[in-house]
């Protein structure tokens, strides 16, 4: 009689386990990407949004605010940020980062803004002192930029949201782009200072 092979603790299944991992993660995926696309298609001001403007417009609207975009040099660790204000919020996005790059972290952070996150606080520390948090960042008060920079994360459905909802958007835009509509970041280049 042959003699089997004893399990090993915490795998239930071996391969099989690992194939039910990969379908529950990919129907999570899915099923966000089908979020992502029905909010691109059932809200009015990101329905006929075909640039990054029209984006930070329908936002905006939402929210009754102003949003304020800055390109500005950012720590390695963080590509975007967003912090919230009374009369307006603020999104800065790497300066270094390429155009493509830029889009899609200024989409995922408006994402969160459209959703009003909120976020978690604690995590790691980004070292940026006030003196240089106010000469990047005039005007956002550097302990909200601090609190932006040291929060570990959104919860995981946001940040799946976020992340998800930026690609699909981006995905849209880039259509319109070759439809002759216009750059993906057309009109944002003038909102405001830096970006």
């Amino acid at each position: 009689m042959p003699l089997k092979e004893p399990r090993r603790p915490g795998r239930r299944g071996g391969r099989a386990a690992d194939g039910w991992a990969a379908l529950r993660e990919r129907r999570r995926l899915l099923a966000a990407a089908r979020r992502a696309r029905r909010l691109v298609h059932r809200e009015a001001g990101l329905k006929g949004a075909d640039d990054l403007a029209a984006v930070v417009r329908a936002v905006e609207e939402k929210r009754g605010r102003r949003i304020v975009l800055v390109r500005v040099p950012l720590p390695p660790e963080v590509s975007a940020f967003c912090v919230r204000g009374h009369d307006r919020d603020h999104i800065a996005v790497d300066s270094r980062a390429g155009e493509l790059t830029r889009t899609h972290a200024t989409l995922h952070e408006l994402f969160h803004l459209w959703e009003e996150h909120p976020a978690e606080d604690g995590g790691h520390a980004v070292e940026m002192d006030e003196a240089t948090i106010r000469l990047l960042l005039p005007g956002i008060r550097p302990e909200a930029v601090r609190k932006a920079l040291t929060r570990s994360h959104y919860t995981e459905r946001a940040e799946l949201g976020a992340e998800t909802f930026a690609t699909v958007m981006l995905q849209r835009l880039r259509l319109s782009e070759t439809r002759g509509n216009g750059p993906v970041s057309s009109t944002p280049a003038r909102r405001s200072a830096g970006v």
